[in-house]
């Protein structure tokens, strides 16, 4: 009698589905088991950590009234329930903003460190992180720096310090180099400032386009090319009195460019270049076919008025 031969597919796909129906349930239910989980109690601070997003992962302190100060769980009590509980609650909370929210609450032994961020980040303020966090960790929880930002002289005061005894730190450095060493120690009560790039990376666009405002710069960026960037020239631009503020080498320029002219002759590409910190500024027409036509309406509509009323007073 032949003994029955068992493909190797078959004998590991039935391993994987008793890890996957059998242990893996087992081994959730012993991690995420109430004798695991800590009860939580006024003044403890929790971290809480949302897979995949750092705006919702945050530190936070139970406050006396049981509450904590956090996004859509800010009205009710969390004493007395336990960390596992507690994730359960978040996670129901915040699949109304993340898909699929993993949250991890844990009670921290250490008090966290409280420090200020100002300056050029998104969120500027108070930040509390756990303590010996690094520099990046600290500026990631005010939001991240602003492209203004000058990562190549971050400012720190250390807590009862004055200004005139500010270290400073070249961010840009340890980013380029991963050394450590670059980076500075925080103690609570520390001031970071990022302060503003002492050269602007943006060209402010004004007047009559569609979208005025400040818009990054290329490395090759022409008037034509920033024109477009800014929507194009609204239906009263005046392309030929386009008026450019830049500081070549230093020395400050103001001119005026006459640019339906290189349209015109289909030369858009001789146009002069843009640089850091210029202003360009498209004045409107005086008068415009649109505002003549609403001119001739308006005259109109009173001489029709006037006639109307002329026939009515000579009966």
């Amino acid at each position: 009698m032949k003994k029955p031969k068992f493909k190797v597919q078959n004998v590991r796909g039935g391993i994987l589905s008793f890890i996957k129906f059998f242990l893996l349930p087992f081994a959730f239910c012993i991690l995420t088991s109430p004798a695991q989980a800590t009860v939580i109690k006024a003044g403890m601070m929790l971290s809480i950590v949302v897979k995949g997003d750092k705006d919702l992962t945050q530190i936070v302190r139970v406050n006396d009234n049981g509450t904590i100060d956090y996004p859509l769980y800010q009205d009710a009590s969390v004493v007395d329930k336990t960390t596992s509980e507690l994730q359960d609650l978040l996670a129901y909370k915040l699949a109304k903003l993340v898909e699929s929210p993993m949250v991890l609450v844990s009670v921290l032994t250490e008090n966290p460190i409280t420090l200020y961020i100002l300056g050029q980040v998104k969120k500027p303020g108070l930040v509390m992180v756990p303590p010996k966090s690094s520099l990046q960790e600290v500026l990631m929880a005010a939001g991240g720096n602003m492209e203004t930002a000058d990562l190549n002289r971050v400012k720190i005061v250390h807590k009862n310090q004055g200004d005139e005894n500010a270290s400073y730190y070249d961010l840009q450095k340890f980013l380029a180099s991963g050394d450590l060493t670059l980076l500075p120690g925080l103690l609570d009560g520390d001031r970071i400032i990022l302060l503003s790039s002492k050269k602007s990376k943006y060209v402010k666009i004004l007047g009559s386009v569609n979208k005025p405002g400040f818009y990054p710069i290329g490395e090759a960026s022409s008037v034509f090319d920033m024109l477009y960037l800014a929507g194009g020239p609204a239906p009263d631009a005046n392309m030929s009195k386009v008026r450019i503020i830049s500081s070549p080498g230093g020395q400050k320029a103001d001119f005026l460019l006459d640019m339906q002219k290189f349209i015109d002759n289909g030369k858009t590409e001789d146009l002069p270049l843009l640089s850091e910190g210029d202003m360009m500024i498209v004045y409107g027409k005086t008068i415009t076919w649109t505002k003549t036509l609403e001119m001739a309406r308006d005259i109109v509509a009173l001489l029709t008025a006037w006639f109307v009323i002329s026939s009515v007073l000579k009966k």
